[in-house]
């Protein structure tokens, strides 16, 4: 399956994108977002709002499965014309690519393997918790950046996939992960053996920065005329009620700005 995935990465990083053609990427191992399903179809709320979007905006869209921590890098060099894989909007991102408007926002929690932690009501007890504590985080993900910043104390190592962070929590290698909330459900449910809850409050931009300023599609800086062409479809969207029914779908409840 992988070296099909990488064929596949390498035909499309060879077409260039036209007008009516977009080469769009996502990394689908973070369930209920994107994932590939056993036929090795990649489904999840975000392949259905980019296939929403380029519906919307007419444009034949070329998917390419890409692993998290390349997702920038690559768009920044030209593989693709738009990314789509729960990116949250921050400055530090900004600083390297355009961004649509905001389709999703995106709370955080942690989580463990059979959830030793008890109840913890605020961050100082989450601080003291995890401090000297093994914690799993995505790659190049803003969930490294906001452990790092928050719970100076804990002991961070990163992955490249969810569910290696997963694997690891079963095994007791790491004491806890932080995920989008959203996530844990989706990663319990597929790893039944690993025991999975959540602990602590749930954490939020409006104390967390790191976390952004909600989910968008991520596009080259100077691309202005796609990221208007999609942030036209996205309020339309999000007006009609679509997103909102597809958030449904997977979440369970309206995750929409």
């Amino acid at each position: 399956m992988l070296k099909h995935l990488l064929v596949a990465a390498a035909v499309v990083a060879a077409i260039p994108a036209s007008a009516d053609t977009l080469r769009v990427a996502t990394s689908a191992d973070y369930p209920p977002w994107e994932s590939v399903n056993s036929a090795g179809e990649m489904i999840g709320f975000d392949i259905e709002v980019g296939q929403a979007i380029c519906a919307k905006i007419k444009a034949e869209c070329i998917w390419t499965n890409q692993a998290y921590d390349g997702l920038l890098p690559a768009l920044e060099a030209g593989q693709y014309d738009m990314i789509i894989s729960a990116v949250s909007i921050t400055d530090e991102r900004k600083e390297r690519i355009g961004f649509s408007s905001a389709y999703a926002q995106a709370p955080a929690s942690f989580g463990a393997s059979g959830n030793g932690f008890g109840d913890i009501a605020d961050r100082p007890g989450l601080q003291a918790a995890l401090a000297g504590k093994a914690v799993g985080v995505q790659g190049s993900s803003i969930f490294e950046g906001l452990v790092g910043n928050h719970f100076p104390d804990a002991i961070i190592k990163t992955y490249e996939r969810a569910d290696q962070i997963v694997a690891d929590l079963a095994i007791g290698r790491l004491d806890a992960a932080l995920m989008e909330t959203t996530s844990w459900a989706s990663m319990s449910e597929a790893n039944a053996g690993a025991n999975l809850s959540t602990f602590g409050p749930q954490l939020d931009f409006s104390e967390y920065s790191e976390l952004g300023e909600g989910i968008g599609l991520g596009f080259s800086k100077d691309d202005a005329d796609l990221k208007n062409r999609v942030d036209e479809a996205i309020a339309e969207l999000l007006a009609d009620g679509t997103i909102a029914g597809i958030s449904q779908t997977w979440f369970g409840f309206d995750a929409t700005p």
